[in-house]
């Protein structure tokens, strides 16, 4: 099939992703100013820590997503007008650099989630590692490791212009890019993720009883509900991890008939931005501080607009 036949698919596929990536960006940008505004309002709260961490991951999303849009916007471009071609040499591959990077800052602000939750079960007597400047500066190294990491796939060209999608990006065909990058991308956040779970899940059963004894009531509550967290965030990842199945798919059809789809790089897309709007929406509620905020503040607001207003009788002699 040529791309004038897939024309109107290809128009239907860009329309749902941008749809998809616009509702991403509406939702992610709400929650990460409704988060920032509570960060600065309230500078002596003690889950600031885990707020500006919640902000992390959704300013990598919303980042993500707004690249994606401005991706298939010229995309959508393209197929509606039948372009020849929208390569624009380097700015092409700088445009697909900055979107690996957000992607990687998604799964990167996850792992220090991760590590957020060991300390404050396992290292809770640590209070060091607790820290509101810690976490601010772990931040910063988090987003230069994933400008860095990504550095050695711009300067060695493995950014290639799709010259039937208009955008440039890791061709499947070329396995070693994509299991190195996917490594750094993927790979090094998603072990050290899961690894932190398993670690904390191994420390709470091997010292149950020395562990939980050393704790007061309240610092249990907190731990228990911090490894309810962490499950939650691995199966997030896990839902992160579903853009690999069409990638997959792919690869497997094409180490077996020599023949790309079509459809390869549209599909890993889609699913990318349903996978996206899903834990955008999913994150509220598995962040119980973003949740608490939000029912603290929704019964504020509820309590003004229902105060009585009880009248006063002055007598007069």
């Amino acid at each position: 099939m040529n791309s004038s036949t897939l024309r109107i698919p290809y128009i239907i596929i860009d329309s749902s992703i941008i749809t998809l990536s616009l509702g991403s960006i509406c939702i992610s940008a709400g929650i990460f100013i409704f988060i920032t505004y509570h960060l600065i309002k309230k500078r002596n709260s003690p889950n600031r820590v885990a707020l500006i961490l919640a902000a992390n991951v959704y300013l990598a999303i919303l980042i993500s997503c707004i690249l994606l849009l401005a991706q298939y916007i010229r995309a959508f471009q393209g197929h509606i007008y039948s372009l020849i071609s929208l390569n624009d040499g380097i700015y092409c591959q700088l445009r697909a650099y900055f979107l690996e990077v957000s992607i990687s800052g998604v799964y990167y602000s996850n792992s220090l989630q991760a590590i957020f939750r060991l300390c404050r079960v396992v290292f809770y007597t640590r209070k060091s590692l607790q820290s509101f400047r810690l976490y601010q500066i772990l931040i910063i190294i988090q987003w230069m490791i994933c400008f860095l990491i990504m550095i050695p796939a711009l300067l060695f060209g493995h950014f290639k212009y799709l010259v039937n999608d208009y955008y440039c990006q890791i061709e499947y065909t070329d396995l070693r890019s994509m299991t190195s990058n996917g490594t750094l991308i993927y790979g090094i956040p998603v072990y050290t993720t899961v690894g932190c779970y398993l670690y904390t899940l191994r420390k709470t059963r091997r010292e149950n009883h020395g562990l939980m004894h050393t704790m007061t009531q309240i610092q249990r509550i907190s731990a228990r509900r911090d490894l309810i967290v962490l499950s939650r965030i691995c199966i997030l990842l896990g839902l992160l991890l579903s853009v690999f199945i069409p990638s997959l798919i792919t690869l497997f059809i094409y180490n077996l008939t020599g023949y790309l789809p079509w459809w390869s790089y549209q599909t890993d897309c889609i699913v990318f931005s349903l996978s996206f709007i899903s834990v955008t929406i999913s994150l509220a509620i598995v962040f119980p501080h973003v949740r608490n905020l939000w029912t603290a503040n929704h019964h504020h607001h509820h309590h003004q607009n229902h105060a009585v207003v009880v009248p006063v009788v002055i007598r007069v002699n």
